[in-house]
């Protein structure tokens, strides 16, 4: 243990060090995409929800955590707005209804996206995104709206737009640099729907940039004479729902520390309890060989049976096999000219492999076995194993 004790020693600076430097370094800017109205990060929608009164402010406020069916269904609403800003809202088609019917009591829908999911065939709507180095520029076709100088917006804010419209349905309400369309009205009945390409323009981010926020709060100004807002929050949560289990340690400062500390911790109780324990080796008996005693069992067995006969074809059998492994011959046919290949293929004498081979022959065709031809066949394989080891017979 001594030696690794200046190991321990040093490895244990080492993880402290790091931790202190993990606990005392600044925390970094989180750019998750979240939407989240709870959210302060660049990409949450905290100020939208808190300020939101400043634009509307006679309107009251009201959550939506479960889907649209749920929240709206057997439920009268009069002039009201059901705000959706989301990475993807995946509107299935009983939503969509349900949000029809919504919007033709005189209610009105704003949804910010960058996909529409399924309703986009039903909308006849389609996406695309213009790539420009120097950022996004838009505006407002609307002339009480409309600036002299475009609005510009960086961090590919403003790059998406609608590249299929349904020109029968929709109003252009705004376009980008190019006169493509990214904010488009559909009416139904006495409500509206409102479709904005993306929902980066209601990001804290964004919001903090004065040209942002008025190009933000004219949006929404279409949403005047609402008495109340539906903020909706299936669609961002269900996006955002966290599923790595160390996500909560690592958002607070006082976990994350808590599980370098454990890990600390765990590494030293390792490497103390890595120290070796001594402690008594028992002797262990030797193996004893019981393929003799199996061999002494089996020949009893045979020896009362006297079968000679039977013990003969299987001394047969196994020579064969042996022939077949070790000198690769063919033994399925056995006659007078397989003495001859006996010479060739084992260097054998000519006597020994003629006899060998009239045992062979012999053998299976006789009714009864004595105990001097059992002998004689043992004798011969015997003489065959000795010879072929003496002289160190060819494996062709």
């Amino acid at each position: 243990m001594k030696g690794y004790k200046l190991y321990l020693i040093i490895g244990s600076i080492l993880i402290l060090g790091y931790l202190i430097a993990q606990y005392n370094k600044p925390t970094p800017t989180n750019w998750a995409p979240t939407y989240a109205i709870n959210d302060k990060i660049p990409y949450g929608t905290y100020i939208l929800y808190n300020r939101i009164k400043d634009i509307l402010p006679s309107a009251s406020i009201q959550q939506s955590k479960t889907a649209v069916y749920t929240t709206l269904k057997s439920k009268r609403f009069n002039k009201t707005a059901y705000i959706i800003v989301a990475q993807n809202t995946d509107i299935s088609k009983t939503d969509l209804e349900q949000l029809i019917k919504y919007m033709q009591a005189g209610n009105d829908v704003f949804i910010a996206t960058y996909d529409l999911g399924k309703i986009r065939k039903e909308l006849k709507v389609q996406t695309s995104t213009a790539m420009s180095l120097e950022g996004s520029t838009l505006n407002f076709t609307n002339p009480e709206l409309k600036t002299d100088a475009n609005y510009g917006f960086e961090r590919g804010i403003g790059s998406q737009y609608f590249s299929k419209v349904d020109s029968n349905k929709t109003t252009i309400l705004g376009v980008n640099g190019k006169g493509q369309p990214n904010f488009i009205r559909y009416a139904y009945g006495k409500g509206n729907l409102y479709l904005i390409a993306e929902p980066g323009f209601y990001t804290n981010f964004n919001l903090l940039d004065k040209y942002g926020a008025e190009y933000a709060a004219k949006t929404l100004s279409y949403l005047h004479g609402n008495k109340q807002l539906i903020f909706d929050e299936y669609f961002s949560v269900q996006k955002n729902t966290a599923t790595d289990m160390l996500r909560v340690f690592f958002k607070h400062p006082e976990l994350e520390f808590a599980y370098y500390l454990a890990i600390f911790s765990l590494i030293v109780f390792v490497l103390y309890d890595i120290k070796r324990r001594q402690r008594i080796i028992p002797i262990a008996d030797p193996l004893t060989n019981s393929s003799l005693a199996f061999v002494n069992v089996v020949g009893s067995v045979y020896y009362h049976e006297r079968n000679n006969l039977d013990i003969a074809l299987k001394k047969i059998n196994y020579f064969m096999e042996y022939l077949r492994t070790r000198y690769y011959l063919k033994t399925n046919d056995i006659d007078s000219k397989f003495a001859q290949v006996l010479i060739e293929k084992t260097g054998i004498n000519e006597a020994l492999a003629k006899t060998l081979t009239k045992h062979f022959i012999q053998t299976p065709t006789m009714g009864d076995l004595s105990d001097t031809q059992l002998i004689n066949l043992n004798e011969s394989i015997e003489q065959f194993y000795k010879n072929t080891q003496s002289n160190g017979a060819r494996t062709v």
